[in-house]
């Protein structure tokens, strides 16, 4: 038996794109949606598959978001936008798979309840994941003012969380001008002072500038790594513990580990 397979941009538009292409097709073809499937990379090419590319459309990305909005509601929307901002390679199949069930119920918003559905407790766990990392990151991410004026905090999730970043920090820091770099993606979100802050994807990180810091910072970095040396009780000393409230993984991008 046949199978379309989409291939879509690793994006929200990307995806909900890809969605809008395959149920489409699963439609007009009589193929339906169980042999429709959605993938964001080539992985290993299979047998009796036909490999189509879709490009990222936002007219079809809006309609797709209109209607889960409205049928499935904010909750579901929310989850399945957390998993698309997973990295791992199957979030577009089963976001696609939940969306097919959601919109196949009486009351679309609890297609969370389905937890027997393998796509649905996939992108409960993808949501998981990627919302887990988001609240690390806001607990853990760390600004540094530039001789500029600027604030500059560098981070690499794992997963795309970035812009989940942006309502977060703009409420915190409204009176200041931000920026964030993802140096896995190399994109950043910016903020300008008393405005909304917006994202730029393919940038390149200036390191000469980045790393000129003003004095004052200079000097209050120095004096938060002498604090906590100072406060730190030796016979005490958890580095177990201490690495599970903060993985190593975020540290070489905060000052007082610097």
């Amino acid at each position: 038996m046949e199978i379309v397979v989409f291939l879509c941009e690793n994006s929200i538009e990307g995806i909900l794109t890809g969605v809008y292409d395959a149920w489409a097709e699963a439609l007009s073809s009589g193929l339906g949606h169980a042999r429709c499937r959605l993938q964001t990379e080539l992985l290993q090419p299979e047998l009796f598959c036909t490999y189509r590319e879709t490009a990222p459309d936002m007219e079809k990305a809006g309609k797709v978001i209109r209607t889960l909005r409205k049928r499935l509601g904010e909750e579901v929307y929310e989850c399945l936008c957390y998993a698309m901002a997973s990295r791992e390679p199957d979030k577009a199949e089963a976001v696609y798979k939940t969306i097919v069930a959601g919109l196949s119920m009486k009351q679309g918003y609890r297609v969370l309840d389905k937890v027997t559905d393998p796509y649905v407790a996939r992108c409960f766990d993808l949501k998981r994941n990627v919302g887990s990392e988001i609240h690390r990151e806001l607990e853990f991410l760390r600004f540094q003012e530039l001789r500029s004026g600027v604030l500059l905090a560098k981070i690499h999730p794992k997963n795309d969380v970035l812009m989940y970043l942006g309502p977060h920090f703009s409420d915190r820091l409204p009176l200041e001008n931000f920026l964030i770099y993802d140096m896995s993606r190399r994109k950043a979100l910016f903020h300008e002072k008393e405005k909304d802050w917006y994202m730029m994807e393919a940038l390149e990180l200036d390191a000469g500038k980045a790393g000129r810091i003003s004095t004052e910072e200079e000097y209050y970095q120095d004096l938060f790594r002498m604090f906590c040396h100072t406060i730190a009780i030796e016979s005490r000393e958890n580095r177990a513990l201490q690495r599970q409230f903060l993985p190593l993984y975020f540290r070489d991008v905060m000052p007082e580990f610097a």
